[in-house]
């Protein structure tokens, strides 16, 4: 068999608020929103925003709103690695733009440097460039 069998992986952040955490990811990581299913937040409209898609270059990552669910929905559970090709623009682009940092950019104890960020929901976003 020459065909793949796995094609993809979907990265799905539980987070609080959908506006607040595209927002965020927008600035702090320049990805675009795609899609958002459903309308404002919750209190403000009967079908609000409960699930959304991002994408740059070849990432997507889904979120999705924690409303009391099983665990792995729970905001602030998630966590996010990204490999990328230029840590040391995507650090200096978080600092300039006053994205608060959760540990500074280091070697790790792997060959690669990285740093890492918490999202509005309190998810972990590591990021990193393999040396």
């Amino acid at each position: 068999m020459s065909e793949k069998l796995f094609v993809r992986t979907k990265t799905i952040i539980p987070v609080s608020d959908i506006y607040d955490t595209l927002e965020w990811y927008e600035k702090a990581l320049g990805l675009k929103s795609v899609f958002i299913h459903g309308e404002g937040r919750r209190g403000e409209a009967e079908d609000f925003a409960n699930f959304a898609i991002t994408e740059r270059d070849d990432l997507k990552i889904e979120f999705i709103l924690d409303e009391g669910g099983p665990v792995w929905t729970r905001s602030g559970t998630g966590a996010l690695h990204l490999v990328v090709a230029d840590v040391d623009g995507l650090y200096e682009s978080a600092k300039s733009k006053g994205i608060p940092l959760a540990r500074e950019l280091k070697e790790e104890n792997w060959p690669a440097r990285g740093f890492d960020l918490k999202d509005p929901s309190g998810n972990l976003v590591h990021i990193e460039q393999p040396l």
